[in-house]
């Protein structure tokens, strides 16, 4: 189980002088703390971590329980006005850091612009497990169960710029009736930064990862379900489960009002059920 939150703001020019990104409170799920973030007891492991900005030279992790070692500093990331191809991101999935609950987590980074500039980090935690999604079939499907497949979607949502704006997709196909594993994402649009997703249902936490602008750029290695095509990756797990008729939406991060989004969900057809508990 892992969940995805933001740190934006201005900082001043300078490649050796850190200053604080700040946590995003305007849409946040973990509670602030000063202007970092508040580390959760069910989130206690640091997943990821994504640094964008065009002049973005460091990102740094500050949190107590991290000393007496340096703060980990993070180089390089994707110095451009979007993710780069292939991205610049930092999976820790293997092996997360282990966080302290209730503590601080801050961010810290450097830029070169010789001006004030906005930064954007994506941080995801994670409660240190790798959900295993569910058994592939090998053999024909029965009804779709067991079949692992992508699903291509659309949406007409006009973005607000610098802000988490929820998008409803649109699939190309119904889903037949039943229940899904996600195992994996990708998002595009044009002046995308990351996105989340949105449980229609449960669980409360918003997994997400890296948006893409242009329709040849690279994902992140385990953000998609299978493997790549240029590098093999072992995926970040099921990242939550939903019935047809309710599927999740995606909470999408522009710096601009987009007015077209595009995805595809990697999913596993789990079973013909269509409420919890059925057979």
């Amino acid at each position: 189980m892992f969940h995805s939150e933001l740190f934006t703001s201005a900082i001043a020019s300078g490649a050796t002088s850190r200053a604080q990104v700040n946590y995003s409170t305007k849409d946040y799920v973990l509670p602030p703390l000063n202007n970092g973030m508040q580390v959760s007891a069910l989130l206690p492991f640091l997943m990821a971590v994504c640094g964008i900005g065009a002049h973005l030279d460091e990102v740094q992790i500050q949190a107590p329980s991290m000393q007496p070692l340096p703060y980990p500093n993070l180089n390089p990331n994707n110095r451009s006005s979007g993710s780069e191809s292939p991205p610049r991101f930092w999976d820790f999935s293997g092996a997360p850091f282990p966080l302290r609950p209730t503590e601080e987590l801050d961010i810290y980074a450097t830029q070169d612009s010789g001006s004030s500039e906005t930064e954007y980090v994506l941080v995801t935690l994670s409660d240190g497990q790798r959900v295993a999604p569910p058994p592939i079939r090998t053999a024909p499907t029965i009804n779709g169960n067991g079949g692992y497949f992508s699903a291509h979607w659309t949406a007409s949502t006009t973005l607000t710029a610098g802000a988490w704006t929820q998008v409803q997709p649109t699939f190309d196909y119904p889903l037949p009736a039943g229940l899904y594993s996600l195992i994996g994402a990708r998002v595009y649009s044009a002046t995308a930064l990351f996105f989340r997703m949105l449980p229609a249902t449960s669980p409360l936490w918003r997994p997400g990862g890296l948006a893409v602008r242009a329709y040849d750029s690279l994902d992140p290695v385990n953000q998609r379900g299978f493997q790549q095509v240029f590098f093999p990756g072992q995926g970040w797990g099921e990242w939550l489960r939903f019935y047809q008729n309710v599927s999740p939406s995606i909470e999408l991060f522009a710096t601009s009002a987009d007015t077209a989004e595009e995805g595809w969900f990697d999913l596993i057809k789990v079973s013909d059920a269509t409420t919890t508990g059925a057979i």
